[in-house]
């Protein structure tokens, strides 16, 4: 993450990843191949601590609103990562090659899956049938992904971006 944040997703090496780590290339490479698997390797392990954040919210009590989800979300994700700008150059190095779009969309997914077992929680808790709970779950957790991603987007991007304004306009929206 240092290398990449340092030089930039494209401009960082294998070679550059060996001396950083202090391991030697055999070490390296025997876990993996290059650095697209190394990305992959890093970004699900984010994913899993971000993972832990969210188990269990839907057996809290009080359950934390959406807003507070997605902020520990986001807060513990720009922690992980230290420089969000990996992310935004990993989304697009995969889409210029579509044999990373799998490797990143699963990741997508697997963010996606979290979000619809805690909305589905929330909707019953306001009242919604198991059913209609679970289909609303689903409807909406792209668009929490989305917010989550054009927080990181506007982060990088956005040299004024206000991110407690955007935490305070996520309080303003229900769901």
């Amino acid at each position: 993450m240092l290398c990449f944040a340092r030089a930039g997703f494209e401009a960082t090496s294998m070679a550059d990843i060996i001396t950083e780590s202090g391991l030697s290339a055999g070490a390296i490479y025997s876990y993996f191949k290059n650095k697209q698997e190394l990305i992959l390797h890093v970004t699900q392990d984010v994913l899993e601590n971000r993972a832990a954040d969210l188990e269990g919210l839907e057996k809290q009590t009080p359950l934390p609103p959406p807003a507070a989800v997605i902020r520990m979300f986001l807060d513990g994700m720009t922690h992980d990562i230290g420089n969000p700008s990996i992310l935004v150059q990993i989304w697009a190095a995969a889409a210029a090659a579509p044999e990373s779009v799998e490797m990143v969309s699963g990741v997508v997914l697997e963010l996606r899956a979290l979000y619809e077992r805690y909305l589905r929680a929330w909707f019953a808790h306001r009242g919604l049938g198991e059913k209609e709970a679970g289909e609303r779950a689903v409807a909406v957790a792209p668009l929490v992904v989305a917010l989550c991603q054009g927080y990181i987007l506007q982060i990088v991007l956005v040299p004024d971006f206000d991110a407690d304004g955007y935490f305070a306009a996520l309080d303003l929206v229900t769901m």
